[in-house]
């Protein structure tokens, strides 16, 4: 296949997630069909099977998709601070408002969106590894610069991975319980009272 055939079938595969978004985060997985997405495009059913072999499939793509999105935005993010302290508390506030802020990643979260359970655990393993690593970077930051305690080194890679289960862990918490108001602004208290354990 040519360029022009890929670069078309990309522009397909972009428009197929770029409608699928909009119908799952209006009707819900359950109530969004196949035949409902080909129409919001405009296109007949097989082009989507030709694409995907099934609206799980498409779901699965568009929520790639967001969290793909949401990791690139809070590296942008996270990027900009000098310290480590202040990328781990940036970290903190950006994965907090980009949930709130991606309204498919929120229903899934707040379970408004069908529970498939292999798209859920696809989900936690995506966001899982490339926030694991990203988190180890800054840790690792930190004890070269000085800013944090040696001691973390020789288990800087449970320390990551602790850092990203705890948010995601409140995060779906708070989110699914709603039970304090404004909760996302008042994340600082809690990054403050972790990074006070990483200094020396």
């Amino acid at each position: 296949m040519n360029n022009s055939g890929i670069e078309k079938e990309e522009i397909i595969r972009r428009e197929i997630i770029q409608e699928a978004r909009k119908l799952f985060q209006h009707y819900g997985l359950l109530k969004t069909t196949m035949e409902d997405i080909a129409k919001s495009m405009q296109k007949g059913k097989s082009t989507l099977y030709y694409y995907y072999k099934s609206k799980d499939e498409i779901f699965e793509a568009v929520v790639n998709k967001e969290i793909h999105d949401v990791f690139d935005e809070m590296r942008t993010a996270v990027e900009k601070s000098k310290t480590a302290e202040d990328k781990l508390r940036t970290y903190f506030h950006t994965a907090i408002s980009l949930i709130r802020d991606r309204a498919l990643l929120y229903k899934i979260m707040k379970g408004e969106i069908g529970e498939n359970l292999k798209i859920m655990v696809n989900l936690r393993s995506i966001m899982d590894s490339g926030e694991v690593s990203f988190i180890k970077e800054i840790l690792q930051l930190g004890v070269n610069g000085k800013e944090f305690i040696d001691s973390i080194e020789d288990d800087i890679d449970i320390m990551a991975y602790s850092v990203v289960s705890a948010l995601r862990s409140i995060t779906v918490d708070l989110v699914v319980e709603d039970r304090f108001p404004n909760w996302d602004t008042r994340i600082g208290v809690l990054s403050d009272v972790f990074i006070r354990g990483l200094k020396k």
